[in-house]
This record gives C-alpha cells, sequence and structure tokens, in this order.
C-alpha cells in the first residue's frame, strides 16, 4: 500500500529536477560535439561516465546506507553543478574530458542511487504499473518544458543562464525528500553474494533497456549531422517523444497490470528497434513522426520493465536490490560502448548497438522458453 504523502513528496522531487536536469542533459552530447569534440570524444566521455560510475554506485550506496540517501543525492547536485561551470569553458583536451566524465558520473550516481532508492521504498510491491505512470507523466511533462526553455536559452543566451536556473532548481528540489522517513537498515553490503542471488533474466532485461540511453545519447549528433545541426531541432525532437509517452500513459497507462508481462517486453523491444532503424534511414524531418511512434513504443517498455524492478524486489534487501540495478545498469552501457571506439561511421556505431540489442533479446526470449518449458513439465 502506497503512503499518499511521501507519494505527493517524491513527485514534487521528481518533477522538479526532472525539469533541473533535462536543461542541460537532453543537450550535452551534441553540446560537447558542437563545441569542438569529435564523436569518438563524446563517446570516450559517455564510456567513462559508465564504467567509473562501477565503484562509484557501490561507494554512494555504502554512504546512503551509513547517512541518508538525500545526502547522496546532495553530494551528485554540487557535481552537477561543477560540471556545467566547466562546461561553460570548455577546452578541447583528454585531461578536460576525464574530469568532467568523473564529475557527471558522480552526479549520476548521486543522483539516481538515492532516486531509486526512495522509489524503490515508497512503490507497492504489486499493481505498480499505474502509481508509476503517474511519476512518469509528471517526469516526461517537466522534459518537455526543459526541452523548449532550455533550446530557447542555449540559442539565445549561453550556458551560464542555464547553470543558474538548474542549480537553484536541483537545490529546491530535495526539500521535500528531506521529510520523508524511513527506517535504517543498518545491511552488510555482501554484493558477491547476492549477484549469484539476483535472478539472471534481470541481468538480460535491464542491460537490454539501457543500452537504449546509449541511443538516446548517439541519435542527436547524428540528426545534427544528417538533418540539422541546431538545438532547437533536439530539444523540439524530445519533446515530440515526450508528449507522445504522455499520451500513451493517458490511454494505456493500466495496460501492463495484465499478466503476460513478458510478452510485452518482447514485443516493446522489438518495436524500439524498428523505430531506430527508421530514424537511421530516414534523413528528413519526417524524422519527427518516428520519433512520436518510438516515444509510445519506450513507454510501453519502460512500463514492461519496471513492473520487473518494482514488483520483483523482494528477492533480496532493498540496499543490494538497488546496487545490483545500478551496477547492471552502468556496466551494460560501458561494455557496448568501448567497441564503438574503433568504428568511424555513426550508422555503424548505432548498427552495432541495434545488434546487441537483438542478442540480447534472443537470449532472453531463449532462456524464458526453457524456464517455461521446465515449469510445464515439473
Amino acid at each position: 500500500m502506497i503512503k499518499t504523502n511521501e507519494y505527493i513528496k517524491f513527485n514534487i522531487f521528481s518533477f522538479i529536477s526532472t525539469f533541473a536536469r533535462s536543461l542541460i542533459e537532453i543537450f550535452i552530447s551534441l553540446y560537447l560535439f558542437k563545441n569542438g569534440f569529435s564523436l569518438k570524444q563524446v563517446l570516450l566521455f559517455y564510456f567513462l561516465v559508465n564504467i567509473s560510475a562501477i565503484p562509484l554506485s557501490y561507494l554512494f550506496v555504502k554512504i546512503g546506507e551509513k547517512t541518508k540517501y538525500i545526502f547522496v543525492i546532495f553530494i551528485g547536485i554540487i557535481a552537477f553543478i561543477s560540471v556545467q561551470m566547466l562546461l561553460r569553458n570548455i577546452i578541447n583536451t583528454n585531461t578536460y574530458l576525464v574530469l568532467i566524465a568523473i564529475l557527471y558520473s558522480i552526479y549520476r550516481r548521486g543522483y539516481w542511487v538515492g532516486r531509486r532508492f526512495y522509489i524503490t521504498k515508497i512503490m507497492p510491491t504489486d499493481k505498480s504499473s499505474g502509481v508509476f505512470s503517474i511519476i512518469m507523466v509528471l517526469s516526461q511533462i517537466a522534459s518537455i518544458l526543459a526541452g523548449i526553455i532550455g533550446a530557447k536559452i542555449l540559442t539565445d543566451f549561453s550556458i551560464t543562464n542555464l547553470t543558474i536556473l538548474s542549480s537553484v532548481l536541483l537545490f529546491i528540489s530535495i526539500i521535500p525528500l528531506a521529510t520523508i522517513k524511513y527506517s535504517k537498515t543498518e545491511n552488510k553490503i555482501c554484493l558477491k553474494d547476492n549477484l549469484k542471488k539476483y535472478n539472471k533474466n534481470n541481468y538480460i532485461i535491464f542491460s537490454m533497456y539501457e543500452l537504449n540511453n546509449l541511443l538516446l545519447f548517439i541519435f542527436p549528433i547524428y540528426i545534427a549531422i544528417s538533418i540539422e545541426n541546431s538545438y532547437t531541432l533536439a530539444g523540439s525532437l524530445s519533446i515530440i517523444s515526450n508528449v507522445a509517452i504522455i499520451l500513451c500513459v493517458l490511454l494505456f497507462g493500466k495496460i501492463l497490470n495484465l499478466k503476460k508481462n513478458k510478452s510485452y517486453i518482447v514485443i516493446c523491444t522489438i518495436l524500439v528497434i524498428l523505430c531506430a532503424l527508421s530514424k537511421l534511414y530516414i534523413s528528413s524531418y519526417i524524422i519527427a513522426a518516428i520519433y512520436f511512434i518510438e516515444g509510445i513504443v519506450t513507454k510501453l517498455q519502460n512500463q514492461s520493465v519496471n513492473k520487473i524492478y518494482f514488483e520483483n524486489r523482494g528477492d533480496m534487501d532493498l540496499t543490494h536490490y538497488n546496487l545490483i540495478y545500478q551496477i547492471t545498469e552502468c556496466f551494460g552501457r560501458a561494455i557496448i560502448t568501448l567497441p564503438l571506439l574503433l568504428l568511424s561511421d555513426i550508422r555503424q556505431m548505432i548498427l552495432f548497438v541495434i545488434i546487441v540489442i537483438i542478442i540480447l533479446l534472443i537470449a532472453y526470449k531463449i532462456i524464458n522458453t526453457k524456464e517455461s518449458s521446465y515449469s510445464i513439465r515439473t
């Protein structure tokens, strides 16, 4: 049973923080690319962010357990502000790239380790789809506003203005979390033992899903190269996708309360692959229609994956459940980004990621079929 007051407080935090983050985040790959970094350097940035996030995930969960998770989010906010300050004066060197990558990773882990803890704490153990849909709608509205305002400020003013606005809002966002109470568990972190307990299928599902984020990171650069090199177009496409997500939630918000969630994962992942391929081979403004369709498909996939995350968390304590997801997310993104650094063409890079998603989907389907056959026999 969800606690209404805690749910409202989390939604306030989610809305404000998502708006503040998205002002910068949805443009960061394009911003680096437009300011002199090569495609490979931008991908190296992404790789460094995710590989350094693996030990940082462990560190921040440990800090969260010893203190409070709001403190972990606070550390992340300070790091994000530092990143924004550095982006005001870009220096095209590898040392600079490593520095902003590590700071950005500290921000990402601090924010998401804390956010995942709070949302998992307040989420009901069953029928989570409808509850999560409301959080999703608010986040998408925040992203839409950020896409419009962020593109306008970057085009007409400077990143300094974005830094000020984003920083102030991020600090305001954590105020509601300070009043959410929870009992400290003092769990001893035994990662090796709990990795063995984790559902092996979940490793595939979460890795497969997280590779979508790598595509989201690369595609703004592809759009800039093949269609139009502007923040306005990147922001507009993000808005179109988010509008589609909101419509999907309003129309189908409870669809995944049905029992055949595993089928949804397969179908939605196939549709995500088809959308990615369509974007790759349509080099005109018709791509806006693909972004709209992709928004709906991504939402259904997101609901499906989060249904598994929220409703299967009883297998182990929350500390390890949160930590293992963070590590799986970072490892999946990092390990696939590494071979991209050996490729020179952005189309080849995108196709490689799509092929890996297909391989993971086939592996998931095979394992799931074997498990179903075993269940029938027993």
